[in-house]
């Protein structure tokens, strides 16, 4: 299996990370996002990643579908037990709007450098806040290792590459010193976002 990736997306990682852990052998190939390759878009008509090509040649797309796609394959470990699976959705979802907001502002600065909408930005900063303060509230839920935690530190790690001021040390002492805990895993320590 073929997993379509650029370093820099914290989508791409979660799934990279569930594979990792799970000890799935996957192929990672790295795209250039602004010339999308034949593969990519055959993978997905959206011309986003990450993209799972399958051994038999089908895809699978985005990072929800690719890690239940992932979890499905083997049980060690079992990362959307189905015990917590809504539980867990529920996480990866509030973890995938804050890496949209994330990836939004980068865009905004990226596109407008001299004109950017300060309003937008300022949304942004403002949700990117809500949703980590629920972190530091809410941490001993992700105690069991699974898609919840993944899905988390990947968001959290992307805010810390992109915008690190939304992060700064002392802001939300807990969530950092999990985070920091939890980046000890090779998963994680192989999957570190670079320009």
């Amino acid at each position: 299996m073929k997993l379509l990736y650029t370093k820099r997306s914290p989508y791409s990682r979660k799934a990279q990370v569930m594979a990792l852990e799970k000890n799935i052998p996957l192929e990672w190939v790295e795209e250039d996002l602004i010339r999308k390759s034949p593969q990519l878009l055959e993978a997905n008509p959206l011309g986003k990643i990450p993209a799972l090509i399958l051994d038999d040649g089908q895809s699978l797309f985005d990072s929800p579908v690719i890690c239940e796609y992932l979890d499905s394959l083997n049980d060690t470990p079992v990362l959307i037990p189905s015990a917590q699976r809504f539980a867990i959705l529920r996480w990866q979802a509030l973890a995938d709007g804050l890496m949209d907001g994330t990836v939004a502002m980068y865009l905004e600065k990226i596109r407008h450098p001299q004109d950017f909408n300060p309003k937008f930005l300022q949304n942004q900063e403002n949700n990117c806040a809500l949703v980590l303060r629920y972190f530091e509230e809410h941490l001993s839920e992700l105690a069991d290792f699974s898609l919840a935690s993944i899905s988390v530190a990947c968001a959290v790690d992307y805010i810390n590459f992109r915008f690190p001021h939304l992060n700064a040390e002392g802001m939300y002492p807990k969530l950092q010193a999990w985070l920091t805990d939890f980046s000890k895993r090779p998963s994680m320590q192989n999957t570190v976002p670079t320009n």
